[in-house]
């Protein structure tokens, strides 16, 4: 496989090395390519301490020992985008992304191919849509050393005061248990950008879009209910975490607690059994290509039992949903 790369301005006089190695080269593919592959500029073989030129273009001869992994099609698999680097699936509720020792068959991976392949990025089991995955492990380390923008979609009990904002909280493991996530200043900082799409008439439940600043696991769920309004469905930072809430908890912001509580309604309890699995949705993933450098755009369809949650919550969203400008007009290099 060939990769090609034209040097910048800054780039002039810079080794083979440092070019590659920003271009998202790692240690290991760089002594592949000096034992087994090539490097050329301006019709010349190079090596990789030698000084390059702006303007010149460099072509790399990928000494990968295997042709592109081949895709499967799968009924059971929306495949969104496909070439040669990736390939990307807007992933239905419930689908295991990899293997694991609790899902060792039937994941999204060992559909889609016979041999290994590499996720971008992860989405719970029960959080459905944009799943980007390289067929090569140089489109990994690319993609993954660039910003992404992700953006979300999820259905929440009452609508966030102002409509739009940031939500914070920093996030670590909790003591209790080695799933769970929760809130302590002493965690890593986590920081998610929101923005009201639509509410239900009566003002209890609302579409919301999330953009990930940090991508800490769990964070939406987590930030949703720390903020009081947690995601229908979660059944591990959802509406069943209110029941006999104690003061000494770290679910929700304490002086949003006594409010949030109110939550925790039979009336609300039988709408958030409507849907199994948390109301989250990948809908957009903008991701920096290692072919191209350029920045890719992918849309996710909302999900199937999503969409029918909108309708029995009579939340008046418009399908598929248009996302806010604000957060899509967002440089993916400045997150």
């Amino acid at each position: 496989m060939i990769y090609k790369y034209k040097c910048k301005d800054e780039d002039a006089e810079k080794s083979v090395r440092q070019i590659l190695t920003r271009a998202g080269f790692s240690t290991r593919l760089l002594k592949r390519v000096r034992r087994q592959g090539s490097v050329m500029a301006a019709g010349k073989n190079l090596r990789l301490i030698d000084r390059i030129k702006a303007g010149d273009t460099i072509v790399v001869t990928l000494p990968e020992p295997q042709d592109t992994v081949d895709i499967r099609q799968d009924p059971d698999l929306d495949i969104i985008f496909l070439d040669d680097w990736y390939v990307a699936v807007n992933k239905k509720p419930g689908q295991v992304v990899h293997p694991t020792i609790t899902h060792s068959v039937g994941t999204v991976t060992d559909k889609l191919a016979s041999t290994p392949l590499h996720p971008v990025i992860r989405l719970d089991r029960e959080t459905s849509g944009v799943l980007l995955i390289a067929r090569l492990s140089l489109a990994h380390y690319y993609a993954v050393s660039n910003p992404m923008q992700k953006i979300y979609l999820g259905i929440v009990h009452g609508r966030f005061q102002p409509s739009d904002g940031v939500l914070t909280g920093a996030i670590m493991r909790s003591e209790d248990t080695f799933m769970r996530r929760c809130i302590n200043p002493e965690g890593k900082e986590a920081i998610t950008i929101y923005q009201e799409i639509a509410a239900s008439p009566d003002n209890a439940y609302s579409l919301v879009a999330f953009r990930l600043v940090t991508g800490r696991t769990h964070q939406i769920r987590l930030h949703c209910l720390w903020h009081g309004h947690p995601l229908l469905g979660d059944g591990m930072y959802g509406l069943h975490q209110l029941e006999n809430i104690k003061e000494d908890q770290d679910y929700v912001r304490p002086d949003l607690l006594s409010r949030t509580k109110e939550l925790f309604t039979s009336e609300r309890i039988e709408k958030d059994s409507l849907i199994s699995r948390q109301a989250l949705h990948a809908v957009y993933l903008e991701f920096r290509h290692a072919r191209s450098s350029q920045y890719v755009s992918l849309n996710a369809e909302l999900a199937e039992d999503m969409r029918n949650l909108l309708i029995e919550l009579e939340i008046p969203a418009d399908l598929p949903v248009t996302l806010p400008e604000s957060l899509l007009n967002q440089n993916p290099q400045q997150i």
